[in-house]
């Protein structure tokens, strides 16, 4: 199979950077990773961030091989500008002979924030961009600087061309084809939570785990917004890798009773002490998500097959995507298409 991170138009070298990044875990920090290739396209070597009181993916690099003139440097987010724990990776790379530098991302943290780049330009670098590298593998970043919310919600669906969810017809469950499949399980590895609805446990009854890429050990806190149903104790055991959202009390440890009329997102995040929550269905939650304006990014995979029977997308959430969302990106996936979306 294709590297999936090709249909959203990163280089090959961005996408070993963005793939080591997912592999490493560095919360509370922004998980980023460095490659250096040599003029041939050879990869040198490759750093990463472990997070707080490590060195970062920059450092890291040069402390495994030297950077000659006609190497380029790929990076997931801009080099630091200032020092902390770590030197600055900005003045440390100027101190090599490097001239090829490739950005992810511009650093939306105000002690950084392009003065990286500023410096760069002075110094005469060739500098090139591949943008949103880092908010892929870091999803709540920008609001966690920019918004001062280090919340972020993000959903996804995956639809047929006339918009059914789940086909009842196959004992093939997958409406997407394997590159809109690799690259949930990309979306899945930069989050620190995924959810469903109970239905979507009941009928689809999806693993929620991080496979069918290179990415390993790196599985997010599985979810499933339970409710009121009191017929739970069967579902408990066979699902004991999962916390059950509830509007009652239970004596197993992984029943969580935060549903309730006033029910507060933030309580979920402090609950699971995460930043980043994927929410892959069903349609009750993405009806709530979308008509409340509660998700930061939406991701829509289209197949171009239609389906005659199974469970539709609710009309609720495509008139909520049109009035309260507006779409940022296409893209192509062979015979699949992955729009993207903001909250207005």
């Amino acid at each position: 199979m294709d590297n999936p991170l090709s249909y959203l138009n990163y280089s090959k070298f961005m996408q070993d950077a963005i793939i080591a990044a997912l592999n490493t875990k560095a919360f509370p920090n922004p998980k980023v990773a460095a490659v250096l290739t040599d003029n041939k396209g050879n990869i040198k070597s490759k750093g990463v961030h472990h997070g707080p009181g490590t060195n970062h993916a920059e450092i890291d690099l040069l402390s495994k091989t030297t950077i000659d003139k006609d190497d380029i440097l790929y990076v997931t987010l801009e080099p630091c500008f200032h020092a902390d724990s770590s030197p600055s990776c900005a003045v440390e790379l100027l101190n090599t002979s490097l001239q090829n530098i490739v950005i992810g991302d511009i650093d939306v943290d105000p002690r950084t924030n392009g003065k990286s780049i500023e410096l760069f330009k002075n110094k005469g670098l060739n500098i090139q961009f591949e943008y949103n590298a880092n908010n892929l593998i870091n999803p709540h970043y920008l609001n966690q600087k920019i918004n001062e919310n280090s919340n972020t919600v993000i959903g996804k669906i995956a639809s047929s061309q006339n918009n059914y969810i789940y086909n009842d017809k196959t004992e093939d469950k997958y409406i997407s084809n394997d590159i809109s499949l690799a690259l949930t399980h990309i979306l899945r590895a930069s989050v620190d939570g995924i959810a469903i609805g109970k239905k979507t446990l009941l009928i689809d009854k999806p693993k929620l785990d991080v496979r069918n890429v290179n990415i390993k050990d790196n599985n997010p806190i599985k979810i499933v917004f339970w409710g009121a149903d009191p017929k739970i104790d069967a579902h408990l055991k066979e699902h004991s890798d999962i916390y059950f959202l509830t509007s009652f009390t239970h004596k197993v440890d992984n029943v969580i009773p935060i549903l309730d009329e006033n029910f507060d997102l933030n309580k979920l995040f402090q609950n699971f002490n995460i930043n980043s929550l994927l929410i892959e269905g069903g349609n009750y939650i993405h009806k709530y998500f979308t008509a409340n304006a509660l998700y930061d990014k939406f991701y829509w995979f289209k197949s171009a097959n239609n389906i005659h029977s199974g469970i539709k997308l609710s009309d609720e959430v495509i008139e909520s995507l049109k009035n309260k969302y507006k779409p940022i990106n296409k893209f192509l996936l062979k015979d699949n298409q992955l729009t993207t979306y903001t909250c207005m």
